[in-house]
């Protein structure tokens, strides 16, 4: 991060710290005022999104007059369950040999060893590219993959999803016949029954990607790419400048730009099986990883996005819905505020703590944990419809755990890595077990 951004925060943290200690009273009804109406726009928002996002997804059909080539990028390092997402895209999925090409690219021995097997057994298929010299990030060795992908139509697929059979057919149809530039495949979690963690982020998974992205899509809204099961035109790709190398969201960024082209992402009923990770470190440094990438967005793109140029490129409605995605690491540490208020409110009414606040905190404090509530209905009706079994009133502790305290720790550890240290990527390590070949076969 700048030091001009750091002192701009610094000076941010000191100019509020003055205004809590000389005009108390003031600071706290100001606070709570801005939070609840912060709350009361994004739960509005998210409420109407999500009564659209109910709906049965846009199923593009698999009726093609003519097969685009259809390139599958593989970033690999250190997995060896690699062979087995070679094996998906090769003998898995339905769509005619000749008109798939997998690109891996490989950053450690171990890959380019299972890529360099399967590139002699199938040499006009299979595509390693081994990387000794490289920036190590996703999104660089997308970007040095892209240079060796032949077909009309580029997948960013990651080396732990298995697809279901028929959404090649699905995408490319989307892409060819429905004239869309990129395709997002509702990804669903294979692992939930791991640990409870596993599970409410498939809970949480299955609520975006099947609700809220849904609804995103069927509203005109902007609708962010998700890290894989990303389906692009590769002429639209290439034309949008590919992907930001240091970028540790580079799925959202792309789609940003992508917008601003006046190309949205649509979300189509297809699906890639994803492994979630199992225990509290590995979530948190994937989330971590995640939140700064919005982070860095925002600052590259809260001031263009304003601007009257950009808003007639993305709408009004585009420009809105873009900055709640950019602000979402912000709202999450706001829920410990917006708690800590509330729950100061009911003491201080009972008589348990002093008036030091004489009243500043009004009744209608409350309003964000009532908003609160909708976000735990998007990821149970989310799981329903994902056909995730969930035991509501055993998760529910989980669940207010993960979106209350997890969420925020994630969202803060990512500031303090965006403000003090380099942009590097934490490694989400996949074990391979998060979906059985049965299981995606009767999808």
């Amino acid at each position: 991060m700048s030091a001009k951004r750091a002192g701009i925060f610094f000076a941010s943290m000191a100019g509020l710290a003055a205004a809590a200690f000389f005009f108390p009273s003031a600071f706290v009804f100001w606070l709570v005022a801005s939070i609840t109406a912060i709350y009361t726009v994004w739960g509005v928002y998210h409420l109407i999104v999500t009564l659209s996002g109910l709906g049965q997804p846009m199923d593009p059909g698999t009726k093609l007059d003519d097969y685009p080539k259809i390139s599958v990028i593989i970033p690999a390092r250190n997995e060896p369950i690699l062979g087995r997402t070679i094996e998906a895209c090769l003998n898995h999925v339905e769509y005619p040999a000749g008109k798939k090409e997998i690109v891996v690219v490989a950053d450690d021995e171990g890959g380019e060893r299972i890529a360099l097997w399967y590139q002699q057994k199938y040499p006009e298929t299979v595509k390693l590219l081994a990387r000794r010299q490289f920036f190590p990030t996703k999104p660089s060795a997308l970007n040095d993959a892209m240079r060796l992908c032949t077909g009309d139509i580029v997948v960013v697929m990651d080396v732990e999803d298995i697809p279901d059979r028929d959404v090649f057919m699905k995408a490319a149809t989307a892409i060819e016949k429905g004239g869309y530039q990129a395709v997002q495949v509702i990804l669903h979690i294979g692992n939930t029954d791991d640990s409870w963690i596993s599970k409410v982020f498939g809970m949480e998974y299955s609520g975006w990607f099947r609700v809220m992205l849904n609804g995103r899509f069927n509203m005109g809204l902007f609708a962010p790419l998700g890290g894989t099961g990303n389906y692009f035109k590769r002429s639209a790709l290439k034309y949008v400048g590919g992907y930001e190398p240091t970028n540790l969201a580079e799925d959202a960024e792309l789609a940003i730009r992508l917008r601003i082209a006046r190309w949205n992402v649509a979300v189509i009923d297809a699906r890639h099986w994803e492994e979630a990770p199992v225990t509290f470190n590995a979530w948190l440094k994937q989330r971590t990883r995640w939140f700064r990438g919005w982070m860095q967005s925002f600052w590259k793109y809260s001031g263009v996005i304003f601007k009257p140029a950009v808003v007639r490129r993305m709408g009004f409605a585009g420009v809105f819905s873009t900055f709640v995605m950019l602000i979402s690491p912000l709202i999450v540490v706001l829920n410990w505020i917006a708690y800590s208020v509330t729950v100061y409110w009911a003491l201080e009414s009972a008589g348990i703590l002093p008036q030091v606040t004489a009243g500043a905190i009004p009744f209608w404090s409350i309003i964000p944990l009532w908003f609160n509530a909708l976000y735990y209905y998007i990821w149970i009706k989310g799981a329903k419809l994902e056909g995730i079994k969930v035991p509501i009133p055993k998760y529910l502790p989980h669940m207010f755990v993960y979106m209350n305290v997890m969420m925020p720790l994630a969202s803060l550890r990512a500031f303090y890595q965006e403000l003090f240290k380099p942009v590097f990527w934490e490694k989400t390590a996949h074990a391979g077990r998060g979906v059985r070949w049965g299981v995606a076969e009767k999808h």
